[in-house]
């Protein structure tokens, strides 16, 4: 695309060579285009001033896809437009990537070995769950004061309750601290030490701590570090050597920030420090702010920065996305939000700024017609089954005339995806699903992910202990039972007998390729006869042959790697389908990034198993989805962010998944089971802050319950508005009473739809 496309607001942005500048852009105005444009334009000034070839331009952006799809945009650009070479002159990186790089450069100033590892999200939930079956279990009747006594009698049913449902509370605390521990870079044991010198009892901040620090022995006794204490250790690394930091600056003269608004503070006070005040770009939406509950996401760092006294302010306000109806009934809820007296408490949810639809003449104008349609009535309620079939006869209805266009329908939550998707499979509707893998998906590619961790680094002693723990499970633990005497042997008896042993020694090797290409003089196994059981050894050199297998095939392509393996890790016909596809997204990847090598396409396919890349096929491999003509995208709210349709259909838009934080309402994070509708993470947090300001005499138990009501409520409108704005043409709005208005326990429309729908019904009338 030529720069002689760009509208005026986005050449002003373009048109910028050096200061700070902040642009606040609304949904469909072209943030992508133009922040790519002028990255292209940032770096063919650093080309043309003749600087060091070490200089680029460095671009953060929030998720891994989006790393992708700007490297290559940005490719695009400055080699077909400016003459100059793909991939030279920038950098772009996710702001974990970031930190990575930069202690990567210097590991020794933070105390870590050249050879460091960093466990993934994956690990960390396991880890972290594990801590909190452990605290339960030595620790239940410290939650017994936290439990709606009436729902448990007796003793036993106390006790029953907590085990049951303790270990889910106490993870959720445990991450709550452990997230703003390093979000704010607090050790445990200062943590621990103001508490202790607190002279109120904190007691939810306490339990979290004292998981924190069981959590960082076991990272620190590992020898590794998770995506937080990447950040964190960055930082460190940043403020202890001066030098450092300045070559750093110098090598990264310019910084553009994509998703602002999705800054936490570490990356806030990162970004600050590496551009030293100087030439930062921070592009984002506030209005789109939809991670800030279960992130350390703030949109207050963006929005203050707009506000700063020598930034300048570069809005992008128009957008050609949408009609203008729906232009005009996402400026309502934005309008409703901010000013109606009925939901004063949420008049923070949004930074005023209305999407004006585009100028005649521009390149992206507006679609002339829209249609809107918000199925509610007053006293008339929807179950949920009956709001999935009012969905699907539509779409049976509407598809037909309309196979050139593209439709979706968005769901607040992935189990209402999967269940209308479900639906849509048995009516027979084309369709795919753009919602979180399944759990199916992530095993298929967490396994996959372990044989290429392994293939991209063989002499690795962890990378090949945990190799030998997936080839136990799948090709040893399932030869454990003996069905000829009817008498099965316990793996986990097995694994007590030699399985540890052999992953503790594994993870001690030195001579890694003693084991795997043994010698006549050389051999490993030889060395190790006198620490294990025979029963081991004769393991270790089944589990050799098959590792020597998979090194052979190391140099095939990736997709014919990845299929290669999967014949040997997979045999049920679901799975092999599952690699067949992961091979595929791998192909894609590869082919748009020709320097990857196993490491890259390996952490790639880490990204599938956590859930952090959507998973369609070949169409997501690098450049995003898109959506196709005549077949239905079933996608949560969340997922469709940065996506559009010219149809779509909102579900599910009641009190619970859209609350207002009205007397009535119900909140996820508040469990049936604890009193007084307490949010205990919320709680947590709040101790753990006032204890590390000084301040814990003035907790006062529920404010920060009722805080995190009205914060998530702030939240849930902005994805309100997310899922509006993804519409072109036409917008369809339905509701329904929840799954247990059966038991009495219905849900209502949400407040913001009952606003809008008397918008709508008036603009109709007039």
């Amino acid at each position: 695309m030529s720069e002689a496309r760009l509208r005026p607001s986005q050449q002003a942005v373009v048109a910028y060579t050096g200061g700070r500048m902040g642009v606040s852009a609304v949904p469909g105005s072209g943030k992508t285009f133009t922040l790519s444009h002028l990255a292209a334009a940032l770096v063919e000034r650093l080309a043309d001033a003749g600087l060091s070839g070490d200089q680029e331009v460095l671009i953060v952006t929030f998720t891994n896809p989006a790393v992708n799809s700007f490297r290559n945009r940005i490719a695009k650009l400055v080699q077909q437009e400016r003459g100059l070479f793909p991939y030279v002159g920038y950098r772009v990186r996710t702001l974990h990537g970031l930190a990575h790089d930069i202690v990567r450069m210097r590991p020794g100033l933070v105390g870590l070995a050249d050879d460091f590892e960093i466990v993934d999200e994956r690990t960390t939930a396991t880890l972290i769950r594990e801590l909190a079956e452990r605290w339960v279990r030595d620790n239940a009747e410290r939650l017994v004061t936290y439990v709606d006594l009436p729902l448990a009698q007796e003793e036993s049913q106390l006790r029953n309750l907590i085990l049951h449902h303790g270990v889910d509370l106490v993870q959720s605390i445990a991450q709550e601290i452990i997230k703003l521990g390093k979000d704010h870079r607090w050790e445990p044991a200062e943590l621990h030490a103001q508490l202790d010198a607190a002279p109120v009892d904190l007691p939810l901040a306490r339990i979290g701590v004292e998981i924190y620090e069981s959590y960082q022995r076991s990272l620190a006794y590992q020898g590794a570090v998770d995506f937080d204490d990447l950040v964190r250790l960055a930082m460190e690394a940043l403020d202890t050597d001066p030098a450092f930091l300045s070559r750093l600056q110098e090598r990264w003269p310019y910084i553009l920030e994509d998703e602002a608004q999705d800054s936490s503070k570490l990356q806030n006070d990162m970004l600050r420090l590496l551009s030293a005040g100087r030439n930062w770009v921070r592009v984002g939406d506030p209005n789109q702010a939809i991670y800030t509950t279960f992130t350390t996401a703030d949109a207050n760092f963006l929005r203050q920065f707009l506000r700063e006294q020598g930034v300048v302010a570069q809005p992008l306000q128009e957008s050609g996305r949408s009609a203008p109806a729906i232009i005009a009934l996402a400026n309502e809820l934005m309008r409703w939000a901010t000013q109606d007296p009925l939901v004063a408490h949420l008049h923070a949810a949004f930074y005023w700024q209305s999407i004006r639809p585009t100028e005649p003449g521009d390149p992206q104008p507006n679609p002339s017609d829209g249609l809107i349609y918000i199925d509610w009535e007053p006293d008339k309620n929807v179950t949920p089954d009956a709001e999935i079939e009012r969905v699907v006869r539509s779409l049976e209805k509407w598809l037909p005339d309309h196979q050139d266009w593209t439709v979706a329908v968005l769901v607040p939550e992935n189990n209402r995806g999967f269940k209308l998707a479900e639906v849509l499979r048995q009516r027979g509707i084309p369709h795919e699903e753009l919602l979180r893998s399944t759990p199916a998906t992530r095993d298929a590619a967490a396994k996959l992910q372990i044989v290429l961790d392994f293939l991209a680094e063989p002499t690795n002693s962890r990378a090949l202990a945990r190799l030998f723990e997936l080839w136990w499970d799948v090709a040893l633990a399932p030869s454990l039972h003996n069905p000829i005497e009817k008498e099965e042997i316990d793996p986990a008896d097995q694994a007590l007998a030699f399985r540890e042993p052999i992953v503790r020694t594994l993870q001690k090797a030195k001579a890694i390729e003693d084991f795997l290409w043994p010698t006549g003089e050389r051999d490993w196994l030889g060395e190790v006869g006198d620490i294990l059981e025979p029963e081991a050894i004769s393991a270790l050199a089944g589990f050799r042959t098959q590792a020597q297998f998979w090194l052979r095939a190391r140099s095939l392509p990736i997709d014919q790697l990845v299929l290669t393996l999967s014949q040997t890790l997979f045999d049920q016909q679901a799975d092999l389908a599952l690699a067949y596809r992961i091979a595929l997204v791998l192909r894609g990847i590869a082919q748009m990034n020709p320097t990857y090598r196993l490491p890259q396409l390996s952490q790639e396919l880490r990204s599938i198993a956590l859930n952090q890349r959507r998973f369609l096929g070949l169409e997501d491999a690098t450049t995003g989805y898109e959506p196709r003509p005549g077949v239905v995208t079933v996608a949560t709210m969340h997922a469709a962010k940065g996506l559009e349709w010219d149809r779509v259909y909102l579900m599910a838009v009641n009190n619970y998944s859209f609350p207002a934080a009205l007397p009535g309402d119900s909140y996820i994070s508040e469990k049936w089971f604890v009193r007084d509708n307490l949010n205990l993470q919320a709680e947590a947090h709040h101790q753990a802050v006032l204890a590390m300001q000084g301040d814990p005499t003035t907790y006062v138990e529920g404010e920060a319950s009722q805080a995190a009501r009205v914060e998530y409520a702030t939240e849930r409108l902005r994805l309100l508005y997310v899922g509006i704005t993804r519409a072109r043409r036409d917008l369809i709005i339905t509701w329904n009473m929840g799954r247990y208005w059966e038991q009495g326990r219905q849900n209502g429309p949400a407040q913001a739809l009952i606003a809008l729908s008397h918008a709508w019904r008036q603009d109709i009338k007039t």
